[in-house]
């Protein structure tokens, strides 16, 4: 078989570095600690959403929804991706589990009182099963799990999964997204990241799903500096 060389070899040396950047995998199972602060927007996109590689676009999320669609977790994990979906975007405070945890822990808010708790309920009793939770019962004994978690994170800080957890849930840290400008943008584990923020939590640890291609071609680090 003949030898074919590389195909990028006749580029310019810039260009030639730009496609190397966007062919480098990043590892998904990187752990970094970083100022949840830092984390200040929810990513929010689905295939229906964000067309914009094809040139269409969609209305998309609004903040009374109780979810938002972000990247999945495994599937996309390491990916590189262009479009829109990092322009389109939601403040973390104005997230609805953001405020429903705020009202509830801060403010003093019995669960079924903030506009989250009803929403997910409204959610299940229209046949969408959240979390596992397929009543508003088995919805409540996860809030109260919450209320543990919160009470723990105060008392002892926040640990990692891999201090708690064995096997692939030892990964299972907060996970963010990485904008074409550098920016960490929410993508999984809304609670612990609420908590996080409302407990004053010097760090935490986040795994990168998705990169923005912008991001990758122009920058030579994985991920972004402070």
């Amino acid at each position: 078989m003949e030898w074919q060389g590389d195909p990028h070899a006749d580029l310019p040396f810039e260009e030639w570095k730009r496609t190397k950047r966007l062919q480098r995998p990043a590892d998904p199972f990187t752990v970094r600690r970083v100022d949840p602060d830092r984390i200040g927007h929810v990513t929010v996109y689905t295939d229906t959403v964000d067309k914009a590689q094809d040139g269409e676009r969609h209305p998309v999320f609004t903040p009374s929804d109780a979810r938002f669609a972000g990247f999945f977790r495994t599937a996309e994990a390491g990916a590189v991706r262009r479009g829109e979906w990092d322009r389109r975007l939601l403040p973390f405070d104005e997230y609805l589990p953001y405020v429903g945890l705020r009202r509830h822990f801060v403010d003093g808010v019995d669960w079924d009182h903030t506009r989250y708790y009803r929403n997910i309920v409204d959610c299940i009793a229209g046949g969408s099963p959240l979390w596992g939770c397929e009543t508003e019962a088995e919805f409540r004994d996860r809030c109260e799990d919450l209320d543990r978690l919160y009470d723990r994170i105060d008392r002892e800080g926040y640990r990692p999964a891999s201090e708690l957890r064995e096997g692939k849930l030892r990964y299972d840290e907060i996970a963010v997204n990485v904008g074409r400008d550098g920016h960490l943008l929410f993508n999984d584990g809304k609670h612990r990241l609420s908590m996080a923020k409302l407990l004053d939590v010097d760090s935490v640890p986040v795994r990168v799903i998705v990169r923005h291609q912008g991001w990758v071609a122009d920058s030579d680090r994985e991920f972004p500096p402070e």
